[in-house]
């Protein structure tokens, strides 16, 4: 398991409007750790009568998110002058207007697990998921429900939402009961054999599941009125893919290329390990015993919160009234392990027209 740190330096990365300036390149040592990327939108902005904000990710040099960050701990210098932080209204804005976090917790329901006797535990520790991804998770991230069992497509059981009630009761209807025998699942055409309370196909289509989940995950990506956004899959099986529809090495390969985050989750001796090692490239979570669901699944909805609090929307107002201006945002972590860390990041933006005026 993979366990969340801050590393020797921090980790900048950013969008801005035009060129920009880099001054400082990635280390592998010291205070300062700093890369910077276009994923395809730009995050500095400027606005009349003076506002700029901008819309950055913080990591550690190993690629973990660092989160929590305060206004107090950046700095923000315009051609190569200090802004005061009391004269500028200098804050960290929500980020849910243009960053936004879409995840998928994708549950096997196939007969071996609907039969195990470990449901209410899988449910229960799905639930805790819930709490924790969308209260630590903030303003932008919206969470699907999605299960598989031997049918060809995965069954959304809530879309994307970030209404914990919605979502909750969407878990809960899973325990309806539907059925006691196979042949009462006469009256649903779309299901085949009866496990217990619900009637499903027995089989397990995890390879077949993961494939199409990925492609429904990047389909709400692609749809997402915000420029900025990230997706993750969240997979639970207890069991290995039976079905035969999608084949392993065709569902590896789905994941790897996948720009998406993905974990995964195996209950009992039966998983292919191998497998969902693969699928887990953000993180594999073996699990013996289902009382053990519960904390990895609460690990997994950690992280996966952390994918959006990295991202901070930085805003003051400019004392610039025309021109065009660098600017410049320092980063700086105090850690007891490593003392002092520090990133930075560059730009520049157009200051015509600005004026008096600005209210954040």
């Amino acid at each position: 398991m993979r366990n969340s740190l801050i590393s020797t330096c921090v980790f900048l990365s950013l969008t801005a409007c035009g060129p920009v300036a880099v001054t400082d390149q990635p280390t592998t040592s010291g205070s300062r750790c700093l890369s910077l990327s276009e994923p395809g939108s730009s995050s500095l902005s400027a606005s009349l009568p003076s506002r700029v904000s901008w819309l950055f990710r913080v990591d550690s040099c190993s690629g973990e998110p660092v989160m929590g960050l305060s206004a107090t701990q950046f700095e923000i210098f315009e051609d190569g002058k200090k802004v005061s932080a009391f004269e500028s209204q200098q804050r960290v804005a929500p980020k849910g207007e243009r960053y936004r976090l879409y995840s998928v917790m994708l549950l096997d329901l196939s007969g071996s697990m609907l039969r195990s006797g470990d449901f209410a535990q899988l449910q229960a520790a799905a639930h805790q998921y819930l709490e924790t991804a969308l209260q630590a998770g903030g303003d932008g991230h919206r969470v699907a429900l999605m299960t598989f069992d031997g049918r060809e497509q995965p069954q959304v059981l809530v879309p994307f939402s970030s209404n914990l009630a919605t979502l909750r009761a969407g878990l809960d209807s899973l325990s309806t009961a539907e059925c006691s025998t196979s042949s009462d699942c006469a009256g649903f055409t779309d299901r085949r054999t009866c496990a217990g309370w619900r009637c499903v196909d027995d089989s397990t289509n995890l390879n077949g599941a993961v494939v199409k989940t990925l492609g429904a995950l990047e389909a709400e990506l692609a749809q997402s009125e915000v420029p900025w956004r990230d997706g993750a899959v969240v997979i639970f099986t207890d069991g290995t893919d039976q079905a035969s529809r999608v084949s392993s090495s065709s569902a590896l390969d789905a994941v790897q290329k996948s720009k998406q985050h993905v974990f995964s989750i195996g209950l009992g001796g039966e998983v292919d390990v191998a497998t969902l090692q693969g699928f887990g490239k953000d993180g594999y979570w073996p699990v013996t015993k289902a009382d053990q669901l519960a904390p990895a699944f609460t690990e997994i909805a950690a992280r996966v919160a952390g994918l959006a609090n990295r991202f901070y929307t930085l805003e003051y107002c400019s004392p610039k009234r025309s021109g065009t201006h660098a600017l410049k945002i320092v980063a700086t972590v105090e850690t007891e392990r490593e003392g002092r860390l520090t990133g930075t990041l560059t730009g520049q933006f157009d200051a015509t027209g600005f004026a008096s005026g600005c209210q954040l």
